[in-house]
């Protein structure tokens, strides 16, 4: 039973804990603990940049981000004024069905204020924002050059007290070995974690987990706008839709008068990074995408990513799970990047962290790993199951499960609607944005409408040209 905190016995601090990971999900973490624990390291193995520019650890860092609607509260809860701070950078707050396009094979719906707010932002521009907010937080340190190679725990291995880690400095190649006592390490290291591998060293056994992998490649590239925006929309995002329409985009208006657009291809269909063959992708695509970067001048050449598969491993079914040790963010469960969910279920993680801290405080934490694993499973729980029902659409040589088959087309029926029902198109957006389940979409309404006959689809009269907006259009933020 667990005593609340009073005034006359006030709780105590924990001590020291280490982090392991300066990417978003590591210092929404460190963030977390903040206030909670006396110390906090945060370890990165980069040397990390003064100003906002890609780094090696984030391969994603030069392709399209933004905030979703719940993610946007939770950094805004975590970090007051970090909005505000990202707008005063160039990159405002847009309002989803008004200022954003969700360009659908049917079309695409029209424009409508719904106060359901997402903020396009470079990746470089917020994580450099959200570091030097926790680096500023009391108590907390972020030492860069620092990779962890293994846990510390007591004789048993059933309580964990530190890490083992190398330290790089600028320009040398010389790894000067080192230990970091704590009681607790949280692993927020990401794709590239190795906590499986340092579990087994301990004599635990191999973790289990699901993959699902869509075989997604991306490719980005930057292009002047001006001041004035070449398109009626501020932010595109046309998703590849299984089995037959395996082409897609994301297209962000960002700081520094941009346009950060890249171009996705399922199932294989990567694009190309050269120039014609990047713009010849683009005009395969049902938005007006192309007529836009026609007038458009590039900044950048394109790159390429493909690392994109779903994968969940499932640490809560450990047993024995030591004591003062967690895994979260993408270590934990990685989502298919197309979903724009990893930086929103990470900060929900994180306020979980420190919610169940701040109500543990005044006990030791002898269980309370375990019980934040499986508090992370069921917060992973529907994210991973609406990113991984329609990456389990594609074709694969193998028939599909019936349930997939039943679900997939489902939801292409209600995706051939949203141009023609604005509450349907409201509702999708608020489940993908995750403001709501997905129970959502199978409200009687809804799926009455979706199971009726379909709507005559129009050809979009948007795509034939795009519309400049007036140098004096102000965006939701302003209003």
């Amino acid at each position: 039973m667990h005593v609340r905190p009073s005034r006359e016995h006030p709780a105590r601090r924990f001590g020291r804990a280490a982090v392991i990971g300066a990417g978003i999900a590591g210092l929404l973490t460190a963030r977390a603990l903040a206030g909670v624990f006396e110390e906090i390291t945060v370890f990165e193995r980069d040397h990390l940049p003064s100003d906002p520019r890609p780094r090696r650890g984030v391969p994603q860092g030069r392709h399209a981000h933004a905030l979703q609607a719940r993610g946007l509260e939770i950094f805004s809860e975590l970090f007051p004024g970090l909005r505000q701070q990202l707008h005063a950078a160039g990159a405002p707050v847009v309002d989803f069905c008004q200022d954003a396009r969700l360009q659908l094979p049917g079309g695409a719906a029209r424009p409508m204020p719904s106060g359901i707010l997402i903020q396009p932002v470079s990746r470089p521009l917020l994580e450099t924002a959200v570091r030097t907010r926790v680096a500023a937080l009391p108590g907390v340190r972020i030492r860069d050059g620092c990779t962890v190679t293994g846990l510390l725990t007591d004789s048993a291995a059933r309580q964990v007290t530190g890490v083992h880690l190398t330290h790089r400095a600028p320009g040398s190649r010389v790894r000067t070995p080192a230990v970091h006592q704590a009681e607790l390490v949280v692993d927020a290291g990401g794709r590239a974690s190795h906590l499986p591998d340092w579990l087994v060293a301990l004599g635990l056994p191999r973790v289990a987990g699901t993959t699902v992998d869509a075989r997604v490649g991306y490719a980005s590239r930057r292009y002047r706008t001006g001041r004035v925006p070449a398109a009626s929309w501020r932010a595109l995002f046309e998703p590849p839709q299984p089995p037959g329409h395996t082409r897609g985009c994301f297209a962000l208006h960002i700081e520094d008068h941009q346009l950060l657009v890249t171009l996705q291809g399922a199932a294989d269909d990567h694009p190309p990074t050269d120039d014609d063959g990047f713009h010849a992708f683009a005009r395969s695509l049902h938005s007006d995408l192309a007529t836009v970067l026609a007038i458009l001048e590039p900044h950048s050449s394109a790159v390429r990513y493909a690392r994109t598969a779903n994968r969940r491993t499932y640490y809560h079914r450990l047993s024995p799970w030591p004591d003062g040790l967690l895994v979260l963010g993408d270590a934990a469960c990685v989502f298919n990047p197309v979903y724009a969910q990893g930086m929103t279920v990470a900060a929900v993680e994180a306020r979980a962290l420190r919610d169940l801290l701040v109500r543990h405080r005044g006990h030791d934490l002898t269980g309370f790993a375990r019980r934040f694993q499986h508090r992370l499973a069921r917060i992973t729980a529907w994210p991973w199951a609406m990113a991984t029902l329609t990456d389990r659409g594609w074709p694969t040589g193998e028939p599909s499960p019936a349930t997939v088959r039943a679900a997939c087309w489902y939801l292409r029926r209600w995706q051939e609607r949203i141009p023609h029902d604005p509450r349907m198109f409201e509702d999708f957006v608020r489940v993908a944005n995750m403001l709501a389940g997905p129970a959502t979409l199978v409200r009687p309404r809804h799926l009455a409408r979706a199971l009726a006959p379909a709507p005559c689809l129009r050809r979009d009269p948007r795509r034939a040209r795009p519309e400049t907006v007036p140098a004096n259009t102000p965006t939701s933020e302003e209003t």
